[in-house]
């Protein structure tokens, strides 16, 4: 949980920073006003909750950072090129 903690800190910093009220930021990001309280004191929001805040505070790619793209292991990677057509007959 106290990674909701910092998230929610986060938020807050950014709101603050963005001289926004509470209010206001529910308003641009079509959330209620609980749903921002709750999201900056590290209580559980929905997925869209998260995503239309972050818009609203023009953090819109903070979620495509959280977790890096994937990318093929070396072994997949062998076992696709062996698949793979070398000449055409």
């Amino acid at each position: 949980m106290s990674g909701l903690l910092e998230l929610g800190r986060r938020v807050r910093h950014q709101r603050i920073a963005a001289e926004l009220k509470q209010r206001e930021l529910a308003d641009r990001a079509a959330v209620s006003l609980d749903s921002v309280s709750s999201l900056e004191n590290g209580r559980p929001v929905t997925t869209e909750t998260l995503a239309r805040v972050l818009q609203a505070l023009g953090q819109a790619d903070a979620l495509g950072n959280l977790l890096p793209a994937p990318t093929v292991s070396p072994l997949e990677l062998q076992k696709l090129q062996g698949r793979q057509r070398r000449r055409v007959r």
